[in-house]
């Protein structure tokens, strides 16, 4: 049986369906957030190559008899390292337990975590990523910091309430600056 890949479209979550010709009309709920979602209106994730790195993400399979209208849990893979981000020149940024700031190299900077880049569009404390113990498990989640520029991940803008569980090789857009989440 084959399967896709999506994230919730309110926490980042990322869920394993089972696929179907009519699976972009199917609904589902997020064990995260506990919203209902139609699949068609989520972003779909393309696999990276394998490798030996556990991401976060729920499978679920659709019940033949429920006509695609609800999911259910079949099971989760766990993650256990901490990250780091890595920018386009190979420089690592290693993220700590606990609440992360991210932001732009600067004496004024109090970010505990400072990219050195010369991009005036990420400001000092552009983001937090808060990396925590949730069920056995090491969960990243990330969101906007003090900032006046958006934050992006993985293409999608990320809104000021907005908090996105990370998975390995996520891309993250600070100002002009990308750099790529790491396990």
């Amino acid at each position: 049986m084959s399967e896709i890949k999506v994230r919730c479209p309110k926490c980042g979550k990322v869920l394993r369906l089972a696929d179907n010709p009519n699976i972009d009309n199917a609904v589902f709920t997020c064990p995260v957030c506990h919203e209902k979602h139609r699949v068609g209106e989520c972003q779909k994730i393309v696999d990276a190559p394998k490798t030996n790195i556990a991401c976060e993400e729920t499978q679920y399979g659709f019940a033949p008899s429920s006509g695609g209208e609800e999911t259910q849990i079949v099971g989760s893979v766990p993650k256990t390292n901490v990250g780091v981000l890595v920018d386009g020149y190979g420089s690592k940024y290693q993220l700590g337990i606990g609440l992360n700031t991210i932001g732009r190299k600067a004496s004024t900077s109090d970010a505990s975590v400072q990219i050195c880049v010369d991009d005036r569009y990420m400001s000092r404390n552009h983001a937090i990523i808060e990396v925590k113990n949730v069920g056995g498990k090491t969960l990243h989640f990330f969101r906007n910091g003090a900032n006046k520029n958006p934050s992006y991940v993985n293409g999608v803008l990320v809104g000021e309430s907005d908090k996105i569980i990370l998975n390995n090789n996520d891309r993250i857009k600070l100002g002009m600056t990308e750099v790529i989440f790491k396990m």
